[in-house]
């Protein structure tokens, strides 16, 4: 027969933590379920999102619906890219900039393989400082050009966001070389 010291450690030990265990694995299937509902819409407004930022580089009247897709890069930090039926390309292209967080460029290129037009998101790096690297002023001086790209080639670094600048000419650079290297000419 029980005593009532064990009934007492029971209660007040012992069904605690099975009730908590109880709730955190309910807890846990409700999670999961939402995941597997929720997963599909959230890809599905990325992949818009990087559509949209495509078709922003993209020369005016592109049919998104034309466009070809291309991954699996040799190039590092190239994530993507996009084809018109006219040729021109178009990349998705990141580096890490301040703290470790991410620039994401898409950077399109005429016939020659200059920069035609490109769309810098700093938005994660820090406000008012590195986050200009995303302005259209500094953009614009990506505009044209084809060779490396380097602090000071063809654009200085932006005053006091010199690990955000790296991250663009990093990425800027990926991008040229992946075009050079992996896309002209392609079919």
């Amino acid at each position: 027969m029980e005593t009532a010291e064990k009934k007492s450690a029971f209660s007040e030990l012992v069904f605690p933590v099975l009730v908590l265990i109880a709730i955190c694995l309910v807890c846990s299937a409700l999670l999961a379920v939402l995941n597997s509902v929720t997963a599909p819409v959230i890809e599905a407004n990325e992949k818009a999102a990087t559509l949209a930022s495509y078709l922003e580089v993209l020369p005016e009247g592109t049919d998104a619906a034309a466009l070809e897709e291309y991954a699996d890069f040799s190039t590092g930090g190239i994530e993507g890219a996009v084809r018109t039926p006219e040729g021109v390309w178009a990349v998705k292209t990141a580096a890490a900039g301040y703290q470790g967080e991410m620039v994401t460029i898409y950077v399109s290129f005429d016939e020659g393989g200059a920069i035609a037009a490109l769309s810098i998101d700093a938005s994660t790096q820090t406000p008012g400082i590195g986050s200009h690297v995303g302005d259209d002023s500094f953009e614009a001086g990506f505009i044209g050009y084809s060779g490396d790209i380097a602090a000071g080639t063809p654009v200085d670094t932006y005053a006091g966001a010199t690990y955000s600048s790296t991250a663009v000419f990093t990425a800027l650079d990926a991008a040229v070389d992946c075009y050079n290297t992996e896309l002209k000419g392609a079919a």
